[in-house]
């Protein structure tokens, strides 16, 4: 019996002997604060697999980040569960040739006290685009110059005005109060102007959210106040929900029959997360991309999605779902599991006795498992992958930032799949997602030409193309898009308008 089929079984014997509900059923746990309700109601305990990298939002770096960040900083516009594009600080907008003009709201200000205006948006955006260690640089790429006058912020760009609303729209747009830019405590302690602000933040823990009481806008903080708990293990979350410690929570799925029988309800939906085995092409063996390809068939994706995942994830070797408009469809039948192949691509590229490597792996259960089949997988085809698990920030820090780690097992994207984004951070030279600096030169022409282009049938065809070199290029090796499932008691209303690939849960309340 395999791994994979043992990891199979035993996810299945979990389902059926799930304990009864206690908070000490799923192990060590301690008891929930009680927060105190504000205007908005009560305060919302939501229990999650992974803790963020930072609270500052243009240094962040994990796709989950913006859960923790949003709640707490404004942006120029916001996006609606609809998808369609709202004020926020910009009380209207509109195009003047190749800039947008924003008028900036009057009486905003940040939580600690400072006027936000539009002198404190455009030090924000000069921040993300050319702050020293920025991440947000690659989100706000087509910008090229913002100048602030009294009670506007105007913004050349290039390429389309949606996509760089899009962007200001996220964590790239998030502003800081500008007399906490140097602040060194600024990841733990932030300084937003958004509904809430951080009262609590315990590394690995939690952090603690409360209405900011001078917030312009009280229709938002639908809140009395926010706990968002880090808590790695599966069955702990889940039984935290059933047993009333918190009222939300991430589960697998597997858990969703035991979730759905203890009266939770579940919410799920297909995102632009993948799972993924990031290479590291300056490291190991990965420089040849015949050995990359390799890799890419001797993983059998559809027996990872089925018997591991449970069918909550779809085989892929792209990073937009099927029915998204940058999903090329002619990959459907790309990569095919077939270890013969990998062998005879492995053997022409000189290590067809084999090789070993080491790959990092966020040490929560749904990471480790998928690791590990992916290790038997490659076993057979004689490649030995090593496992090193350790955190989230942590195996980001030594395979992004440093690039100091032959490979990574996570997820790469968002919740709503962006080709742009994706080009950027996976493809491009310079990119998070590619710190071996791999560079294919109609990859990087094909990207520089779709940045001006604003007709969607041309950047479909660009974006379509581009993902076609990189999948025979093979970065990395793509695995499946994931499905989430979230677990909620009665009390927590609209979750579902949080599933839209857009974490603000200012949309989300308790009744």
């Amino acid at each position: 019996m395999t791994r994979l089929t043992r990891r199979f079984a035993a996810a299945s014997l979990a389902v059926l002997t799930a304990c009864a509900v206690s908070a000490a059923c799923g192990g060590a746990s301690r008891p929930a604060s009680q927060g105190t309700a504000g205007a908005g109601g009560a305060v919302l305990r939501f229990a999650y697999t992974a803790f963020p990298s930072t609270l500052d939002p243009h240094k962040a770096s994990t796709a989950w980040d913006e859960l923790y960040i949003l709640p707490i900083y404004d942006r120029l516009v916001t996006i609606k569960p609809d998808g369609q594009i709202a004020p926020m600080i910009a009380e209207s907008w509109r195009k003047d040739g190749e800039k947008i003009v924003f008028t900036i709201r009057s009486g905003a200000r940040f939580h600690d006290g400072a006027a936000l205006d539009a002198e404190a948006v455009r030090a924000n955006l000069d921040r993300a685009v050319n702050g020293k260690g920025s991440t947000a640089k690659p989100l706000l790429k087509m910008i090229e110059s913002v100048t602030a006058s009294a009670g506007t912020v105007t913004i050349a760009f290039t390429g389309s005005e949606q996509d760089l609303l899009t962007a200001l729209a996220h964590r790239g747009g998030a502003l800081i109060s500008p007399k906490a830019f140097d602040k060194p405590d600024l990841d733990r302690a932030p300084v937003g102007s958004g509904p809430y602000q951080v009262t609590t933040y315990r590394r690995d823990d939690r952090v603690v959210y409360q209405p900011f009481a001078n917030y312009y806008d009280k229709s938002a903080q639908r809140l009395g106040g926010l706990e968002m708990s880090f808590v790695n293990e599966d069955d702990t979350r889940l039984n935290g929900v059933r047993s009333g410690q918190y009222d939300a929570t991430l589960i697998r799925p597997e858990q969703v029959d035991t979730a759905r029988d203890a009266g939770l309800k579940v919410n799920e939906f297909l995102t632009g997360l993948v799972y993924q085995l990031n290479l590291n092409t300056s490291r190991s063996k990965f420089a040849d991309q015949r050995v990359r390809q390799a890799l890419n068939h001797a993983i059998d994706r559809r027996a990872i999605t089925e018997k591991l995942l449970l069918n909550s994830c779809r085989p892929t070797v792209q990073p937009a779902p099927s029915g998204h408009w940058a999903h090329e469809p002619s990959l459907e039948s790309a990569y095919l599991y077939d270890p013969a192949q990998a062998k005879r691509l492995l053997a022409e590229a000189g290590v067809g006795g084999g090789f070993s490597f080491t790959a990092l792996v966020w040490n929560n259960t749904a990471f480790v498992q998928l690791a590990e089949a992916l290790q038997d997988q490659f076993k057979a085809v004689g490649v030995d992958m090593r496992l090193r698990p350790m955190s989230a920030d942590q195996s980001i820090d030594l395979y992004q930032n440093r690039g100091e780690a032959d490979a990574l097992v996570s997820q790469i994207g968002a919740a709503a799949a962006d080709p742009r984004l994706i080009t950027q951070q996976d493809y491009l030279k310079g990119g998070l997602n590619n710190p071996g600096d791999l560079s294919v030169p109609e990859i990087e022409k094909l990207a520089e030409q779709v940045a001006t282009v604003t007709d969607r049938s041309v950047q479909q065809q660009s974006y379509r193309e581009i993902v076609k070199l990189a999948a025979d290029t093979a970065y990395n090796v793509p695995i499946c898009n994931r499905k989430l499932y979230f677990a909620t008691n009665d009390k927590v209303r609209d979750f579902d308008k949080l599933l839209t690939g857009y974490d603000d849960i200012r949309v989300v309340g308790m009744g």
